[in-house]
């Protein structure tokens, strides 16, 4: 049987930068023509630009990082309400049961058409995760808060027996999924938790961690904050460096560079 060599090397190519990105591997007469990711935009400029690719992408797991008050959860639901209006379906997986109805329809998020999952166990959680992204129905998936799972060995097993399909699950998927992970006001918890050891950790293709630099002064007024957005890792495309941001809890968001 004749062997095509170049065919082959193809092949290889393709599969070494759907594992690992195509800045891992590629021919350097090809930098101008390589495919672009799609991405569901975040709806704040700085970040997109800070990805370089131009928002988070589908088809792929994204991890965020953040205590309490960082404004990661705005960051989240300012996505879903950005992918609505493009006509995607959105869902939010709430496993911490902290999913606020009112917060996220001031937001912009669409309630009626939203998809509010609440599962009884962890279970549960990873198949309708699965057939959800399985479905090729939902543009946007946020899971609040995945990495509690690891906390429970039992669970710990699932979960990691779950990441390791959900690569080929997304691949054929348009689905961009967002792993919310909440961390401990401490620093040495937060590092411990946020940087080593992580289920999520390996098996996200980008990594953010969000944190809160500055509350804004009263007289400014609605609440909101300044937030330095830092890619912890990324498997797409070369960082573009820290993104800051404006948060408003409660007014419109706006981005600040």
């Amino acid at each position: 049987m004749e062997r095509n060599p170049t065919a082959r090397l193809e092949q290889v190519i393709a599969a070494i930068q759907r594992r690992w990105g195509t800045h891992a591997l590629r021919l350097l007469g090809d930098a101008a023509t390589a495919p672009a990711v799609p991405v569901v935009p975040t709806g704040f400029a700085a970040l997109d630009a800070a990805l370089g690719i131009g928002g988070v992408p589908r088809g792929r797991l994204t991890e965020m990082l953040g205590t309490p008050t960082s404004g990661m959860t705005t960051i989240a639901l300012t996505l879903i309400a950005r992918a609505q209006t493009q006509g995607d379906l959105a869902g939010y997986v709430d496993l911490s049961r902290t999913f606020d109805a009112e917060y996220a329809a001031h937001i912009g998020v669409d309630l009626v058409s939203l998809l509010l999952v609440r599962p009884s166990s962890a279970a549960d959680a990873l198949e309708i995760i699965q057939a959800l992204i399985a479905s090729g129905g939902v543009g946007v998936l946020v899971v609040d808060a995945l990495a509690l799972l690891q906390s429970v060995p039992q669970d710990a097993r699932l979960l990691e027996q779950a990441l390791r399909v959900l690569p080929g699950v997304l691949a054929a998927s348009p689905c961009a999924v967002l792993a919310l992970t909440p961390l401990p006001y401490s620093p040495e918890m937060a590092r411990s938790l946020a940087f080593t050891g992580s289920l999520l950790a390996h098996a996200a293709s980008i990594r953010l961690h969000i944190i809160r630099e500055a509350w804004l002064p009263a007289e400014q007024g609605p609440p909101g904050c300044h937030a330095r957005i830092s890619v912890l890792k990324h498997r797409l495309a070369p960082t573009k460096g820290d993104a800051q941001v404006l948060i408003r809890f409660a007014d419109e968001v706006k981005t600040w560079h």
